[in-house]
């Protein structure tokens, strides 16, 4: 699409919706207004830069699998990738990013240098960590809010040709519970992810390497790394038919509370509505680097290691049902504050303000004062946490402005009293001076 295209729709101030793939939930990319789609996954691949010393410029258009053709034929890879690679890269950087690479090296906003922002006036500019980094802090896994990012500058690391893999079944969730805890203590491990599906429970761990060798423990075989193959959708597993509708969410608790997660999971498999709709469980390991920014919105922020539990459930379109498994996310969500976690934004997560206060606090009113400085206020409107940052903004300046206003009642009564004893004072003084009393 013209450059100038997104940038003009961003500046009319009509009502507009961001969207990549198309691949979000939740109603985050339906609007009965404008769509601005970025998604251009047949022309991106030619406003591809190399920039060398590892890092590639990309519009926010191009698709993982069309960015990873690239940078494969060049002996590189992205450090992470997500489980599916029909996404925009764009789209994944504004949610944060995982995959089963994240056990190694964390969230795809991890190794991005920079970005170019457009705001809601259509102005563009580059965002990084020293040039506008706090847009830079808010845009990456900030679902749109902070504005439309438009290109990417990202770091990429060596592709590896071969990958060994480790299979293992496990009896019972609290084993595999205490099995992802030990593997979080590792940092010796390339890939991993753990699920629930059709009452398997089973983990993969991998290691990538250059030599075809064979691997030296059982349940292991020695694969081509070849990401480009995918794992398919994992989301789009969880049911195929178009009577089907389909709700997920993912959970992120810092290493070491994972087990007492995955206990609050296991108390309402077998309950109403869990035990009556198709659900699948679905477990990665994000190691941060050490250097790591504390994105607002992305869900971990200064945690080394954590761990996701991604729960994912399909049913027939059935309203009640809806209902029922959004109370069940809701308290999902209430236990994995508790536990210091937090959601990953692209799932079903239904915020109240008190709850958006808990999870991101004085953030939430920076975002109101940062989308009102750059003209965002009509772009990506219907988002909770933008109705959220919105109420606590209005709830804190109706608290300044009281405050102020008192202030100004009590500088007032101050200076009658202040003339009222000025007053006293003259009468007293010229009573002395006549030599009355």
């Amino acid at each position: 699409m013209p450059s100038a295209f997104p940038s003009a729709l961003l500046g009319s101030g009509r009502p507009l919706t961001l969207r990549g793939a198309g691949h979000s939930c939740d109603g985050q990319t339906v609007t009965d207004g404008e769509l601005l789609v970025t998604y251009a996954p047949d022309t991106a691949d030619r406003q591809v830069r190399d920039l060398g010393e590892s890092l590639i410029e990309v519009p926010a258009g191009i698709s993982w699998h069309g960015l990873e053709r690239h940078l494969n034929r060049r002996g590189r890879t992205a450090p992470v990738l997500p489980n599916y690679l029909r996404m925009s890269v764009g789209g994944t950087l504004s949610v944060g990013g995982a995959g089963v690479d994240s056990v190694r090296y964390g969230m795809q906003v991890d190794h991005v240098e920079r970005i170019q922002l457009i705001d809601g006036t259509g102005s563009s500019r580059w965002c990084s960590r020293t040039d506008h980094p706090e847009l830079f802090r808010f845009a990456l896994g900030g679902l749109g809010m902070a504005g439309l990012i438009e290109r990417a500058v990202l770091r990429t690391v060596p592709h590896h040709r071969y990958i060994h893999v480790h299979h293992a079944r496990h009896a019972a969730l609290a084993e595999l519970a205490d099995y992802t805890e030990q593997i979080a203590q590792r940092d010796d491990v390339d890939i991993y992810r753990a699920s629930l599906r059709r009452g398997r429970l089973a983990s993969i761990t991998g290691w990538r390497t250059n030599k075809p060798t064979r691997c030296d423990v059982g349940k292991c075989v020695t694969l081509p790394n070849l990401p480009l193959l995918g794992d398919g959708d994992v989301a789009e597993r969880a049911s195929r038919s178009p009577d089907q509708a389909q709700l997920w969410t993912d959970y992120l608790v810092p290493a070491g509370r994972f087990a007492r997660m995955l206990a609050a999971v296991e108390t309402l498999l077998h309950r109403d509505p869990l035990n009556r709709v198709h659900m699948m469980l679905y477990i990665l390991i994000l190691r941060r680097p050490p250097d790591a920014i504390p994105f607002a919105f992305t869900p971990v922020r200064t945690d080394p290691v954590s761990i996701g539990l991604g729960v994912y459930t399909s049913f027939s379109n059935d309203p009640a049902t809806e209902v029922a498994i959004r109370d069940v996310f809701r308290d999902l969500l209430d236990h994995c504050c508790k536990l210091d976690g937090r959601p990953y934004l692209y799932g079903a997560n239904d915020f109240d303000d008190l709850l958006a206060r808990q999870l991101y606090g004085a953030d939430l009113d920076r975002l109101a004062e940062l989308r009102s400085r750059y003209r965002l206020e009509h772009v990506n409107a219907h988002l909770p946490l933008v109705r959220a940052a919105r109420t606590v903004s209005s709830a804190r300046n109706s608290t300044v402005k009281a405050e102020k206003t008192n202030e100004r009642k009590l500088s007032a009564r101050s200076g009658q009293a202040a003339i009222v004893s000025r007053n006293a004072d003259s009468r007293t003084a010229n009573r002395l001076i006549t030599g009355e009393h």
